[in-house]
């Protein structure tokens, strides 16, 4: 047995002192704290071998810290910050009801050599005592009242770290409520369609179709338009705009950003650096180049005078169709002719770009218009979740739409076809 000798001449059984020490270094208030651990456990352990006096900065600094003995201690404040923080989180573990009648372990101002007070029954040891009060047991009257200032101090402190822990959870709380109401939000048919694009790094380019004058010139190859001159239109047609705008309303309101440029001045290499939203068919050249993969792809009969919208799997259908010969202007009244344009949506990650890309177009302006009101209508986006897992970004998705136009308005979109692959 060792005693240890405080100015009271109490013998203290080291065996006591490192079940003590046992107890701090095990209790929440040091886990967090493995530098106050070892700060802790090494003088303890220093004073109870006897050599208590030589614990200096320098010497705490290379045994503890692991710097070399020639640190400058004037620059390098890392024993005194730790030695700070040792003294708070003794106050504070002994400042607990729970731990008030045990075997007290101060760290005295001034000093890095610990002092050990025995465990008290009295009454008085039910009082509020921190760190100020159990070191002026030893010290004048006048140290002793600078301590108790010390130890208002602290308890100011400690009763702003509760209030701070408080508002910290009232925060967490808060966080939590809006973190289930954006998972639920994330979960919506629309969040869903768009992931693929609010997932990817960087804005959206949205590439605007420019080609004037509609349909594209023949190469002479069925089913393989192709835009045979380079002639853009400073000018876009009013319902390609809509589209626009509805588009860049959705992809604003998750917080993305939006470039928009027109087709022809867009690049491959513009098209390789972020995700990207492509409006117009026809008259978009990417459309047609980085599309023409797909089991839908965009197609031009010369010989009968229409494009179409080509399913793989049916070669020969025409059904979904526009007649590049039938008039375009508006025509209205009860004798006018009914219109039906075709629109298609599809949703990639396109090999050629490494990006993920939404397509939207129809075979006339009519059809584009549809397709940016079909994905701004939460209820028609909803039929397509029924049919195919929209959350699904490793497979392409594809849809056909169709709309009759009435007074050079086009109708509701109507879902004609899905295809997910």
């Amino acid at each position: 047995m060792t005693a240890i000798e405080d100015t009271q001449a109490v013998e203290l059984n080291e065996a006591e002192i490192r079940k003590q020490l046992k107890l701090l270094t095990g209790d929440e208030v040091f886990r967090a704290s493995k530098r106050s651990i070892a700060f802790l456990t090494y003088v303890v352990e220093e004073t109870l071998r006897g050599a208590g006096e030589h614990l200096k900065e320098r010497s705490i600094g290379t045994e503890v810290f692991g710097r070399t003995c020639s640190y400058d201690t004037n620059l390098d404040h890392v024993v005194r910050t730790a030695a700070t923080e040792l003294r708070k989180r003794l106050a504070i573990y002994y400042g607990e009801e729970k731990h008030r009648s045990e075997l007290r372990i101060v760290m005295v101002p001034g000093s890095y050599a610990p002092r050990f007070f025995p465990a008290t029954s009295n009454e008085s040891s039910h009082a509020p005592l921190g760190l100020a009060s159990v070191a002026a047991q030893s010290l004048p009257a006048e140290d002793s009242a600078g301590l108790k200032r010390k130890e208002e101090r602290s308890r100011t402190i400690f009763q702003r770290r509760v209030g701070w822990w408080a508002g910290a959870l009232a925060v967490a709380l808060l966080g939590i409520v809006i973190s289930v109401f954006l998972q639920q939000r994330r979960q919506t048919p629309e969040y869903l369609f768009w992931k693929p694009l609010l997932d990817s790094p960087g804005p959206v380019l949205l590439a605007v179709g420019d080609v004037p004058n509609g349909p594209p010139l023949s190469n002479g190859e069925d089913s393989a338009p192709a835009i045979l001159h380079s002639e853009s239109s400073r000018a876009v047609p009013f319902a390609d705009t809509v589209t626009i705008a509805e588009v860049v309303g959705i992809l604003q309101s998750h917080d993305k950003k939006v470039m928009i440029r027109r087709e022809t001045a867009s690049s491959f290499s513009d098209l390789r650096e972020g995700p990207v939203v492509l409006v117009g068919a026809f008259n978009n050249e990417w459309t047609l180049r980085l599309t023409r993969q797909l089991r839908y792809t965009l197609a031009l009969d010369a010989e009968n005078h229409l494009i179409y919208i080509r399913d793989a799997k049916n070669p020969a259908s025409r059904q979904w169709k526009w007649l590049t010969n039938q008039p375009t202007n508006v025509m209205a009244g009860a004798g006018a002719p009914v219109l039906h344009d075709y629109a298609l949506i599809s949703r990639v990650h396109n090999a050629e770009t490494g990006q993920a890309m939404v397509v939207i177009g129809g075979l006339f302006t009519y059809g584009t218009q549809a397709a940016g009101e079909f994905l701004t209508d939460p209820k028609l986006l909803q039929g397509v979740a029924r049919t195919v897992n929209l959350g699904d970004s490793e497979h392409s998705l594809q849809i056909v739409l169709g709309t009759t136009v009435t007074d050079g308005t086009p109708g509701p979109p109507q879902l004609l076809a899905i295809s997910e692959e």
